[in-house]
């Protein structure tokens, strides 16, 4: 009985094993993920601050160009060209400036083992809980109903016992 017993309590400890790795594996692969989305969300937010930074490059370098000139009929029409793409910038600066994000975390990826921690701890051996004591002064029948009330000094938690009983018939006993 021992010997069947160990092998048992081998066996229950290798499914609740890989029952782990397999939710680890899971759980793994979808940090990964989330990880390679926040990556490529990144990379193009640089991407966008790329862009941003070589038009204004460019503007700028247009607008140093053009304080350079030294024919002013040329230098108007250059200074009214570059007016007009600074207060396009400047207007649509939310299409300039792209949304940045530094604080999107893995907040959806929290994990909390409490609770099968103390699952784990508590794991025993279990035996069967004592049978209640009847308290016969305090039962009672009628004629289709039976009450029965009993104690149990048992330190586990019963919810219910089955109780059988049987009828005497003279004939046969039926038992319930």
């Amino acid at each position: 009985n021992a010997s069947r017993q160990e092998t048992k309590l081998m066996e229950e400890c290798d499914q609740l094993i890989e029952i782990i790795q397999q939710r680890r594996q899971i759980i793994g692969t979808k940090i990964k993920e989330g990880k390679v989305v926040r990556l490529r969300k990144l990379a193009q937010q640089i991407a966008n601050c790329k862009q941003c930074i070589e038009r204004s490059t460019s503007l700028i370098s247009q607008a140093e160009q053009s304080l350079k000139e030294n024919d002013h009929a040329r230098f108007l029409q250059t200074a009214k060209n570059i007016t007009e793409r600074v207060s396009m910038a400047t207007a649509s600066s939310q299409v300039l400036i792209p949304e940045i994000n530094l604080n999107d975390t893995f907040d959806t990826f929290a994990l909390d083992f409490t609770r099968e921690k103390k699952l784990l701890e508590c794991l025993d051996y279990l035996t069967a809980p004592n049978p209640p004591t009847i308290r016969e002064e305090l039962c009672t029948a009628s004629y289709d109903t039976i009450t029965v009330h009993w104690t149990s000094d048992d330190e586990f938690s019963v919810v219910s016992y089955e109780l059988q009983y049987t009828i005497f018939t003279g004939q046969a006993n039926v038992v319930s």
